[in-house]
């Protein structure tokens, strides 16, 4: 199965060949030969859209295969995915913005474990045992800086990287320039001794 989404996540609209398919219920599981639906994570608001005139109901993947799982009985084997522009662009701009965050945290710090919550009530990065004098608005400072000079963002094999700068794990989905971020902004950031919650705003 082709991920389309991890190379090319501007994609909203593709047509895919069906590899197989179950009925359970009056709804129809399938596996297509290529998808531009991501699977559900704790991290970004869920893919939602249609597989056909179907609804899409979840998106779950198992043994590396997308499973899709659609309302109502699909038979054909050529079908039209579309998903919901909306939530794919505000998941681009937290997840981009995630990842220029950790690109540049690792460029001036040597501890800290980094996760992502973006949901409609909140978008925060939480970074365990970071560096004791990490400064978040240095890192804002930067992100903006790249944004504003507009700067390739290259993928391989999971790792996001800025030519010259620095890399990190990107294991979601990510624009291929920083120019496409358009901003980011910490509202607010809360500290204790282990941790730091980053509150933030992108692509406003």
């Amino acid at each position: 199965m082709t991920k389309i989404y991890e190379k090319f996540p501007e994609i909203t609209n593709i047509k895919a060949n069906v590899l197989s398919k179950k009925f359970v219920n009056n709804n129809t599981y399938l596996i297509l030969d290529k998808t531009i639906f991501m699977p559900k994570n704790d991290s970004l608001k869920d893919d939602e859209g249609y597989i056909s005139g179907h609804k899409v109901l979840s998106i779950e993947e198992k043994r590396d295969n997308i499973i899709h799982l659609i309302e109502g009985k699909e038979n054909r084997k050529d079908l039209a995915l579309s998903l919901d522009k909306s939530i794919r662009r505000e998941n681009l701009y937290a997840s981009s913005a995630f990842c220029l965050f950790k690109i540049f945290y690792k460029t001036y710090y040597s501890t800290g474990r980094f996760s992502l919550e973006a949901n409609d009530e909140i978008n925060k990065i939480t970074i365990k045992n970071p560096s004791p004098d990490f400064d978040p608005f240095l890192i804002e400072y930067l992100i903006n800086y790249s944004i504003e000079k507009g700067l390739k963002i290259n993928f391989d094999k999971g790792i996001a990287e800025l030519s010259g700068i620095g890399k990190a794990v990107n294991n979601l989905i990510c624009f291929d320039n920083t120019y496409k971020v358009k901003s980011f902004k910490i509202t607010d950031f809360l500290k204790d001794d282990n941790s730091t919650i980053i509150f933030f705003e992108a692509g406003l």
